[in-house]
């Protein structure tokens, strides 16, 4: 904290105020402790906002979708109420305990929907599935894989593939490149920022001639507010110049489409899709995408999207190239479906989010897993869902997995394939009680009345949460 006296303090406010047109006086709020309440419109969120007099000023974005939106700062002592208005800032100060200040400014950023989809648009897509490499996509994939975290042994990119050796290869010469460094560092800042710059770059498109443009229909992929690889585009767009990216993607399109044409036909995709939109009937989509790159390893993401009565669907995955350690063992029916277990995990997000956030089971899902350490282990990949709800769906995300295997892999080879998805879960990523519940819900699925629906089990599933809770 910096101590400063009034005089002091008094001075810095007026210099402060000085340079911002659209404060004459800044306001004083006073506080007690560096914690604050924050209320956007009606949404109070306690301990919102932590003051930090290290950073002069320490921004709040405020996403507004209407002419203005009410902001308050509520602390134990004072609180300060603005009324917010898109390209306008408000300067503030809190000051702790009478001696210590923390220059703060509330910026007004106009919200917009993260896809909007026009007739033309939804007339070209309702009813379809689209497969694809994106250009762009592959662009920012090839500029992972040569930064310092692609090249580590982790879950970014697959570098078991003669495809991973030609792109290393074509462009090695480029490692130093500005926009390697930069999304370097961009992947060094945090756990979330891999997937959301892989998400965001399909808000792009890259044409024939190397040029970046914005996407008609998307204005980000994640749930942020912002596109988190907007600031990045700039060098992209120079390093698609200067390395000729457009002409390496051009000579792999064979490769492509042939990838793409594998998960359209061998990996069942469409059979997939029935069986959600069978056992979640109240969820629905007009159209759904599967965006990958051959080089991308573990890391897969989904997305889906409402807009203008049109809903869409996205799973960003990879590809389920074949290794000798994971076609051992198993018969090519056994494959084809266990080759869909990517896809389908994410695909099913669209399904299972809806349906778990109905009323009916929403606030018992919070109340019977707030303790994460019963279900999850903090100390294997686990502890990133973090919240009740993203843990019960990722525990019904796989057992979903085996509900697939139940219906489409040979009936002889299916105690394997359950087996292995709970030794994964429990001892590699760390779901301490997937395995029983796993085999609650086979038995479940497997007892289920005539044309009882995934959905119709929900009031049994959620029951078993709060019964081992």
């Amino acid at each position: 904290m910096n101590l400063i006296g009034k005089g002091l303090l008094a001075a810095l406010i007026c210099l402060y105020a000085s340079s911002h047109a659209h404060s004459q006086r800044m306001r004083i709020v006073q506080a007690g402790s560096a914690i604050a309440d924050v209320r956007e419109g009606n949404v109070l969120r306690k301990g919102g906002w932590g003051m930090d007099a290290s950073v002069r000023p320490d921004v709040f974005e405020a996403f507004i979708e209407g002419p203005a939106k009410r902001i308050a700062f509520i602390t134990d002592r004072d609180s300060v109420v603005l009324n917010v208005e898109p390209g306008k800032t408000y300067p503030f100060v809190f000051l702790l305990n009478g001696k210590d200040s923390a220059f703060t400014e509330v910026r007004g950023i106009k919200w917009v929907q993260r896809a909007q989809f026009p007739t033309d648009y939804q007339r070209a897509h309702r009813g379809k599935t689209t497969v694809e490499v994106p250009p762009m996509y592959e662009l920012l994939n090839v500029v992972f894989a040569l930064t310092e975290k692609g090249r580590e042994k982790n879950s970014l990119i697959n570098r078991d593939t003669d495809y991973y050796r030609e792109v290393m290869t074509r462009f090695e010469p480029y490692r130093n490149d500005p926009a390697v460094k930069k999304m370097q560092e961009a992947l060094m800042s945090g756990d979330g920022s891999y997937s959301a710059l892989k998400m965001d770059a399909y808000a792009f498109e890259l044409s024939q001639d190397g040029t970046i443009a914005r996407s008609r229909v998307y204005d980000r992929i994640g749930n942020s507010n912002t596109n988190f690889l907007h600031p990045y585009i700039a060098d992209l767009q120079k390093f698609a110049v200067a390395s000729r990216f457009q002409e390496f993607y051009h000579t792999h399109k064979p490769f492509y489409e042939g990838l793409t044409q594998a998960y359209r036909d061998s990996i069942g995709v469409s059979q997939m899709q029935r069986w959600l939109v069978k056992n979640f009937p109240s969820t629905r989509y007009d159209s759904f995408k599967i965006i990958f790159s051959p080089l991308v390893a573990g890391n897969q993401s989904a997305s889906f999207f409402e807009h203008n009565g049109f809903r869409e669907a996205q799973a960003h995955v990879n590809f389920p190239f074949h290794t000798p350690q994971n076609v051992a063992g198993w018969s090519p029916e056994a494959l084809r479906v266990k080759d869909g277990n990517i896809v389908f995990t994410e695909l099913n997000h669209a399904f299972i989010g809806p349906e778990g956030q109905k009323p009916a089971y929403r606030d018992r899902i919070q109340k019977a897993l707030s303790n994460l350490d019963i279900w999850n282990d903090p100390q294997k990949p686990a502890h990133g869902y973090n919240t009740p709800q993203m843990s019960f769906d990722e525990y019904m995300n796989w057992a979903l997995v085996s509900l697939r295997y139940i219906d489409y892999a040979p009936l002889a080879e299916q105690p394997k394939l359950i087996a292995q998805i709970e030794d994964i879960m429990l001892n590699h990523r760390g779901f301490r009680r997937f395995p029983e519940f796993n085999q609650f819900l086979v038995k479940t699925y497997k007892n289920r009345r005539k044309r009882e629906t995934v959905a119709d089990l929900y009031p049994a599933i959620v029951g078993w949460f709060e019964e081992n809770k």
